[in-house]
């Protein structure tokens, strides 16, 4: 079985492994620096894989392919990186990866949304084996989304379908999104978003969560456990925005599953069927469509970037 080195970028942390079909060999993690540049982080990730090697007994030439995860829009002709996030890897737009790797590693290279190797990985070891149409939804930081339609990741002509399904506007009304979006399902339902709301709220002086450090969705599930108006408030409006999302989700791509990963560990009891009873109340679907969590938590972008490396041999 060939081994591919694969790497899921992040903005904080970039998470590396050796990968051989479904195991993963050896894994590291390095800061991102990602307001560094993308160019020095691929020398890291370099290293980072020759010690992965090093530390294995195999040899950096028995690699077979390489797999990067990135958290951009990636153009699926030349894989090169239309849209990344602010103040993130600037420069990745100006660099040619396949180009880069051809030089540098003399080895072929696949690079991929992060969402849809999430996607991936879930699609072929976690939990939508077997299907041939899947969606997935991770929830946190922001709202990551991916589609696999008719056995095959859901690109478009630039990369982006499948992957905007968390900036769709769900509130006219409502504030704008870090895309330039207006009331899309991030901008109501996401970690950035919910302190946001919380630090404008006339009732956060008074909330528990006014002391939660940091303040993400472990601690508003666990006050909004505890009684905390405030949290339950912010949990329930959290709750709406990603149901609303999942059920745009199954109309417009028509899955015969949905993942949830991400944020689903915190209170995934109460989010899963809080998604599955809004889909079947407004969904136009007429047929169940199973709502589960994902099942490979951080390993599924290694994964999925490694089998669609290999896919590439």
């Amino acid at each position: 079985m060939t081994i591919i080195a694969a790497a899921d970028v992040g903005g904080t942390t970039i998470k590396l492994a050796l990968v051989q079909d479904s195991v993963l060999l050896a894994r590291a993690e390095i800061p991102a620096e990602a307001e560094a540049g993308l160019a020095p982080a691929l020398e890291r990730m370099v290293s980072a894989w020759r010690n992965l090697c090093n530390r294995s007994s195999i040899p950096f030439e028995q690699i077979g392919a390489f797999g990067i995860s990135f958290p951009g829009i990636i153009d699926p002709r030349t894989e090169r990186v239309w849209i990344t996030p602010a103040g993130k890897f600037e420069d990745s737009r100006t660099i040619d990866l396949q180009h880069w790797a051809q030089n540098r590693l003399q080895r072929p290279i696949a690079v991929c949304n992060d969402a849809k190797a999430a996607l991936a990985g879930e699609w072929r070891f976690g939990a939508a084996r077997g299907a041939s149409n899947a969606a997935m939804m991770t929830l946190g930081t922001g709202v990551g989304t991916a589609v696999i339609m008719n056995g095959a990741p859901l690109n478009g002509a630039h990369g982006l379908a499948g992957n905007a399904a968390g900036h769709v506007t769900i509130d006219l009304s409502g504030p704008q999104c870090l895309c330039g979006n207006i009331g899309c399902v991030e901008s109501e339902g996401s970690s950035w978003a919910m302190r946001r709301q919380a630090e404008a709220h006339p009732g956060f002086a008074a909330s528990c969560l006014a002391t939660a450090h940091p303040l993400d969705y472990k601690a508003l599930f666990a006050a909004a456990r505890d009684g905390d108006a405030l949290a339950i408030e912010l949990r329930d409006r959290s709750l709406r925005a990603w149901a609303v999302g999942a059920a745009n989700m199954i109309n417009n791509f028509d899955p015969e599953i949905l993942i949830i990963g991400g944020g689903v560990a915190v209170a995934a009891d109460l989010i899963l069927p809080c998604i599955s009873s809004h889909i079947r109340k407004h969904a136009w679907a007429q047929w169940e469509v199973p709502v589960v969590a994902a099942q490979l938590g951080n390993d599924a972008g290694l994964l999925g970037i490694a089998h669609l490396a290999a896919e590439r041999l």
